[in-house]
């Protein structure tokens, strides 16, 4: 049985140490604002979270790219080459092409590694989210399973992520086309703020419009309230975007009405951020079914 790496990337907002402590290899998507292009690192590197989200706040808006092809193919050829298999574990495909350059590199690569596996997973899924994944990946890998074992338990967990998110600027889903033009006059008109979740696909849909900011925050955490199974998973992940006070209000309701503890609390890289904009909060938690 050959060892195995762990491969992602940057949109599962895992925390930096995080990574460096379980030995993932992290692929850096990228952004765009204000004409200059940057990498998008879970340390933050090219640019500081506060200083990200702050200039989102003054009405700049950010381009993001995804990993492409070549850049999974050098990662992996070189985890390959040390005689090791691959598991990767990939932003939702519904949202990013990152999945299909990743699926490219292993079509490219496969021929010529014949003894050694390049298995992907698909997230369905983005943030934490996907983090919960290769979190659950990281927690199977050191009870000593196989990378086929892992694997096969991943795509059984990941239809039981359950993701959702609340948004305060609904500027930036307009921009990346994740809701129209009347539906962002309308929410600008009436402070209507969304619920939003990824169904089975790992596409976005609204759950509910909700009147005004704090109302948005109280049913998002009543959903997460409804919705968590333990049986699926324990562990609940939180990610913002620059609003940690309004994120710990929710935790701390989550730990009191469920009786557990938040296992991670994070701040939202800047590709998910990007979309999202300042003020989002999202919890990922398991569920019996994504409705």
């Amino acid at each position: 049985m050959n060892e195995f790496v762990i491969v992602t990337d940057s949109a599962c907002d895992l925390p930096h140490e995080y990574a460096v402590k379980h030995e993932l290899v992290v692929l850096p998507l990228r952004f765009t604002l204000k004409n200059v292009e940057y990498e998008s690192t879970l340390d933050f590197k090219a640019m500081s979270a506060k200083d990200f989200y702050d200039t989102l706040r003054d009405k700049e808006y950010s381009k993001t790219s995804q990993v492409n092809a070549n850049a999974f193919a050098n990662a992996f050829k070189e985890i390959l080459d040390q005689g090791k298999d691959v598991l990767a574990i990939i932003l939702s495909s519904a949202l990013s092409g990152t999945y299909n350059s990743a699926k490219i590199a292993k079509e490219t690569l496969q021929e010529d590694y014949p003894n050694q596996k390049i298995i992907l997973v698909d997230t369905k899924t983005g943030s934490l989210g996907q983090g919960m994944v290769v979190d659950e990946a990281v927690r199977l890998k050191e009870l000593g399973l196989s990378i086929e074992e892992v694997s096969e338990k991943l795509e059984a967990f990941v239809p039981h992520v359950y993701s959702i998110f609340t948004h305060d600027d609904l500027s930036h889903l307009a921009q990346g086309g994740r809701i129209g033009t009347f539906s962002l006059w309308l929410g600008n008109v009436l402070k209507i703020k969304p619920i939003i979740s990824a169904d089975d696909e790992g596409m976005l849909v609204p759950r509910n419009k909700v009147l005004g900011r704090k109302k948005s925050i109280q049913i998002l955490g009543s959903k997460v309230i409804e919705k968590f199974d333990k049986n699926v998973s324990e562990k609940i992940f939180i990610s913002h975007a620059d609003c940690e006070d309004e994120a710990l209000k929710v935790k701390e309701r989550l730990e009191r009405e469920l009786g557990v503890t938040v296992y991670m609390f994070h701040m939202m890289g800047q590709l998910i951020g990007s979309h999202g904009g300042p003020d989002t909060i999202a919890v990922f938690f398991g569920a019996k079914d994504k409705q």
